[in-house]
């Protein structure tokens, strides 16, 4: 009998499933044997072990089968299969289990199970006891108490409340989105590519008609260390143009050639 095969879809992901980012488009993969599956795996094992809490994409490897579609994602610096059986709902999962699941050719090898009787507590008796009165004019009156928690729990409401409806905090500073035709003008003539420098650890900024920002980090010889991607319009700041973006944070255009974001001065490069 012919070994199965696979139609498998990378998100997030590079050929071969060895880095992230959002700039990889979804690649299709069809007739993927279970060997091949697992190379995929571990990559994407190596890669989630990798991960921080801050990585902007979600790399994911969508598996069809003739039954179902498996989805394997990472969390937590581990790899966690999503699938509609109830056992395959757990926070971790192991590549022989994944495998297992998708194949169906042989009982899924789940990780070792701790159980749970372990961290019961016993049965505690709680002793029924009347209440008694104050004697002697020992200890305060029922009614001092009773006031005493209406009024913090009066003082926790007011707290939430005002928790719920105060302001919302930003990281920007004041600033006025500018109309839908004056922000186009000011993308059109802002678009280029800008860098602080070309070493190691400079940043590089290339700015699109559309309003999206690329903002990466060089490695060695300007490789890409670090790269995000952010949507900006045009605003005003104390009547000088800027680009407010996603987070929010403020991109001030000093000039046709300078601008300025997180405190660095990003200068021209390209058109």
């Amino acid at each position: 009998m012919a070994a199965p095969t696979y139609s498998v879809t990378l998100h997030h992901l590079s050929p071969g499933a060895k880095t992230v980012g959002l700039a990889y488009p979804d690649e299709q993969l069809s007739s993927v044997t279970p060997e091949q599956l697992g190379t995929l795996l571990e990559a994407l094992q190596s890669v989630a072990s990798r991960l921080s809490i801050y990585e902007p994409s979600s790399p994911e490897i969508r598996i069809k089968t003739d039954r179902e579609v498996f989805v394997v994602r990472t969390r937590y610096r581990h790899l966690c299969l999503v699938g509609s059986e109830a056992a395959l709902r757990g926070e971790e999962h192991a590549i022989a289990y994944i495998l297992g699941a998708v194949t169906g050719q042989a009982t899924p090898v789940a990780r070792p199970s701790v159980n749970p009787r372990l961290f019961e507590r016993p049965p505690t008796t709680i002793p029924l006891r009347m209440p008694t009165r104050d004697r002697g004019g020992v200890g305060f009156p029922e009614w001092t108490k009773i006031a005493l928690m209406v009024v913090v729990s009066l003082g926790l409401l007011g707290g939430g409340v005002w928790m719920l409806f105060r302001p919302a905090r930003t990281l920007a500073p004041p600033f006025a989105l500018m109309p839908a035709a004056d922000s186009a003008v000011l993308l059109t003539r802002a678009a280029g590519q800008y860098e602080t420098g070309t070493a190691s650890g400079d940043r590089r900024i290339i700015i699109g008609n559309d309003g999206t920002l690329r903002i990466a980090k060089y490695g060695p010889e300007k490789s890409i260390a670090e790269e995000i991607i952010r949507t900006s319009r045009g605003a005003t700041q104390n009547s000088a143009p800027a680009l407010v973006t996603t987070d929010p944070y403020v991109m001030i255009i000093r000039d046709t050639d300078t601008v300025m974001l997180y405190g660095l001065t990003f200068k021209r490069v390209l058109q």
